[in-house]
């Protein structure tokens, strides 16, 4: 009966501090396997750049037009994907007022 405490105490900290945990370094895991050429990632340190090639435990990439950088797959932090034009609007956000806009207003002159 005096293990109880302990118990709970130890099942509270695997519920909320080491599974999440687990299941950060796996996804994170799963997407450093998955590098490509091509893809545009942020590495851990905050530099912005194109993998260009892919190796066992390495990856390179191109920070700047000819400046190319090799680091450790655990260094990339995450990919960034890029936007999908699809989602980009034609229309400015303000569009300009026509004559017949002002037929909603009455206190407008």
């Amino acid at each position: 009966m005096q293990l109880l405490p302990f118990v709970l105490i130890i099942l509270v900290f695997w519920l909320l501090f080491w599974r999440p945990q687990q299941k950060r370094r796996q996804q994170e895991q799963e997407m450093q396997s998955s590098l490509l050429p091509g893809q545009e990632v942020l590495t851990k340190s905050g530099i912005y750049g194109t993998v260009v090639d892919v190796r066992d435990s390495d990856v390179e990439l191109e920070i700047s037009p000819g400046t190319r950088i090799r680091m450790v797959k655990q260094g990339i932090g995450e990919v960034l994907t890029p936007q999908d034009p699809s989602g980009i609007e034609d229309h400015p956000d303000f569009p300009t007022r026509g004559p017949d806009d002002d037929q909603d207003n009455p206190n407008r002159p």
